[in-house]
């Protein structure tokens, strides 16, 4: 059955993937402007730099499913095909999984046993190698998040603690799949003007 709506819904869910490619370049320039400015604008222009780039991507994430979900629209008024109502958190979903694939390999690290040594600013331990590869990816795929989350870390005095970080990456992933679904979900109830016209016929 998942193999099935994998290879149905295949276009979709690599629609929404290249939508974090295009914000993941997008946020890692905006980030590298705002280091460039003046050292005291640096922090506070990469956290405006960050809320813009995570707004631009669920923004484009909600609009490509609500054009999938209007074209949806027709067939499914037409009783041609069944409404679900979840069908977007679905896809939106399967285009989350690479993000968690390194999330993993963030938690095999700490299991192995990764520990923060605050007087030297590093970490320690013997999975720090497996869990510094899967930070660092997750922080490149998910980019758009690192100046809200650098923000927050630094508010709570909790930079560089690696269980923040592995839970940070863990919730990040998921605003997409909510963006998807209630992109599709708006799609299908309030199709574009062109699929309405095409319900005449």
């Amino acid at each position: 059955m998942l193999l099935n709506f994998l290879k149905t819904n295949m276009s979709r869910i690599m629609r929404v993937l290249a939508n974090q490619v295009g914000v993941m370049i997008f946020a890692l320039i905006m980030s590298m402007t705002a280091s460039s400015m003046a050292e005291d604008l640096q922090d506070s222009m990469r956290l405006v730099a960050s809320i813009f780039s995570i707004c631009f991507y669920l923004f484009l994430v909600f609009v490509a499913m609500k054009e999938e979900g209007s074209r949806d629209s027709v067939p499914i008024e037409a009783g041609r095909r069944s409404f679900d109502p979840l069908h977007g958190l679905k896809i939106g979903f399967c285009a989350t999984v690479p993000n968690y694939l390194f999330v993993l390999l963030m938690l095999i690290g700490l299991l192995i046993g990764v520990e923060y040594d605050a007087a030297a600013n590093a970490l320690t331990g013997s999975g720090v190698g497996v869990y510094s590869i899967g930070y660092f990816i997750s922080a490149m795929i998910q980019s758009m998040y690192l100046g809200v989350y650098s923000s927050i870390c630094a508010a709570l005095s909790v930079v560089g603690e690696p269980w923040v970080q592995l839970l940070t990456f863990s919730i990040t992933p998921l605003f997409a799949p909510l963006a998807a679904w209630l992109g599709y979900f708006y799609g299908v109830k309030h199709p574009s003007a062109d699929r309405r016209q095409n319900k005449r016929y």
